[in-house]
């Protein structure tokens, strides 16, 4: 097949992403693992951030201030003034598309606080804002004429004497592996979180496989040891909460009815606080009684459902039992400004890029506002180098390659079971490379990684079939989610120090003269993993070089 543009990941950022290529007038394909309606981006129910018009007591300076405060000083000044900037923008297009925010009395667009910042600054659609956003870009996607191919994942990048010619991917209907020419390519696969399974707010399809295909294809991936959790889910489940359960005013207690945090502080912070409760032997919970049911109904209905359905509670007259779970990531592919990557012609935005606006830690609501503002400028990027790029021949010796991998899982015989292997790595990673970190957890966890590495040659099909196999899926998830898991652990060890997310008891402080820069891991001859740390300048030097003798 061959298309002007290729988009993989069907979230926000790759809606927007196909939308814009699509706009431009070229041939775009967006390709979906499953439902578009499953990714993150439509589970997200808090809000998007944005300083408008009407806002009152907020500026674009403070969301700038508050976004790099956030960070710990890791974000990329220049990436988070463009997109602060842009923001307005983004949610009047929206608007325009038909997104219902809620709103205030005097009609304007509804804001309310959120974690890092005590300015109202999060718009959003009750606590159902993600899938919104997504259903009215999924429906604008196809009225525009972009093809939605679903039931395909991606396996690999394909090149042609070093030059970008397309991607393969497994058909999920027969099994077969095929590739897809294109001029330019978009990947928007999301993020690693899932690979914390049973401690994830993520879904079962959350793997990193894209971060896993890049560091296979010799891509820098940035920043992977930060590992954002999510202080107020279901225990158990893993079910998210939302943050604007505690923007609307919920509180956060403990089997006392005692609180003892700051509900609005950064994710990172609050989530210590809450295991460190619960190591000293406390229960903890969100209070939601105060509220009153008619707040609790408009605002923050799929908190009263969740809470229903997931554990028996009625958060109107009980306290609803919470713990953190792995939730966002802020590594990810390293990108430019533009959301170029090492390879031209690829461009990377949403979770699985690293764009630079988050650093060490995310403020909430801005993840939906990166995911908009890098999709739109990464369709556009992606359509420009289309216009300019020609095709390059597809090498079958890859596509066969990757057809006598997914025989060897189909055909071989299975020693292992897939479903407990997952769960142990999820297991095991919370406990060794959770919310606290020491060299030892670490460590061990690593061994771990390789060990089930060794282990997961011996996972094949039970089910030989070719339609639909969904052991194919999850044993291609899991291997790529250990590959994910080893870059991030490596990552973790490197960096000696404890900053946003990423917290090292043995190394309790911010070490700003060795480390605030940003943690890069590339893939050298066979699996060695190569860790060095760089300023954002240092990167992106050559690349301005060459650039600059290009264009003249």
């Amino acid at each position: 097949m061959l298309y002007d543009v290729v988009v993989v990941g069907s979230g926000i950022s790759g809606l927007y992403a196909a939308l814009y290529a699509r706009r431009a007038g070229l041939n775009v394909a967006l390709i979906c693992k499953s439902n578009p309606l499953r990714t993150n981006s439509a589970v997200a129910s808090g809000g998007i951030n944005a300083v408008l018009k009407t806002t009152r007591h907020d500026s674009i300076r403070d969301h700038v201030a508050d976004t790099i405060k956030g960070s710990d000083k890791l974000a990329r000044l220049s990436a988070v003034s463009a997109m602060v900037t842009g923001a307005e923008e983004i949610i009047y297009e929206l608007q325009e598309m038909g997104v219902q925010f809620d709103r205030d009395n005097e009609g304007n667009i509804a804001q309310r606080p959120f974690g890092g910042t005590k300015a109202k600054r999060t718009c959003y659609i009750a606590d159902k804002t993600g899938a919104s956003i997504t259903q009215t870009l999924l429906v604008q996607c196809r009225r525009e004429g972009v093809s939605i191919l679903q039931n395909h994942v991606m396996l690999g990048i394909a090149t042609y004497k070093e030059k970008f010619s397309g991607i393969t991917l497994l058909r999920r209907r027969d099994s077969q592996v095929i590739a897809f020419a294109c001029k330019s390519l978009v990947l928007a696969g999301g993020g690693y979180a899932g690979i914390y399974r049973g401690h994830s707010t993520n879904s079962q399809e959350s793997s990193g496989d894209i971060l896993a295909i890049a560091l296979r294809a010799k891509m820098r991936l940035a920043n992977m040891e930060f590992v954002q959790f999510h202080p107020t889910t279901l225990i158990g489940s893993g079910t998210l909460i939302s943050e604007a359960a505690r923007g609307e005013g919920a509180y956060i207690v403990d089997e006392r009815e005692e609180r003892f945090t700051d509900e609005l502080q950064t994710r990172d912070k609050l989530s210590r606080d809450i295991v460190k409760h619960q190591l000293e032997g406390h229960r903890v919970y969100l209070d939601f009684r105060h509220l009153g049911e008619e707040l609790i109904d408009k605002k923050l209905p799929s908190a009263r459902k969740h809470a229903l359905n997931g554990a028996g509670i009625d958060i109107l007259t009980e306290l609803l039992p919470i713990t953190p779970s792995a939730h966002y990531t802020m590594g990810g592919i390293w990108s430019r400004n533009d959301t170029s990557t090492d390879i031209p012609n690829l461009f990377v935005c949403g979770e699985c890029a690293y764009s630079g606006v988050h650093g060490a830690n995310r403020l909430g609501g801005n993840s939906l506002l990166e995911a908009a503002y890098f999709g739109r400028l990464a369709g556009l990027e992606a359509a420009k180098a289309a216009k300019k790029g020609e095709y390059h021949p597809i090498d079958y010796a890859l596509v066969d390659k990757e057809s006598r991998y997914v025989e060897s899982i189909l055909e071989g015989e299975n020693r292992f079971n897939i479903n407990t292997m997952r769960r142990n790595l999820g297991n095991n990673l919370y406990t060794n490379a959770g919310v606290f970190r020491t060299h030892d957890s670490l460590a061990s966890a690593l061994e771990y990684v390789h060990y089930l590495m060794k282990m997961s040659s011996g996972l094949c099909c039970i089910n030989k079939e070719r339609s639909d196999n969904v052991e194919l899926l999850s044993i291609i998830e899991f291997r790529n989610s250990l590959t994910v898991a080893e870059a991030m652990i490596m990552s973790a060890l490197a960096r000696e120090e404890s900053r946003g997310s990423h917290y090292r008891n043995d190394f309790p402080q911010c070490d700003d003269k060795q480390y605030e820069a940003n943690t890069i891991i590339r893939r050298l001859a066979g699996t060695f993993l190569r860790i060095t740390f760089e300023g954002h300048l240092s990167s992106d030097w050559w690349h301005r070089i060459r650039e600059f003798f290009h264009a003249k």
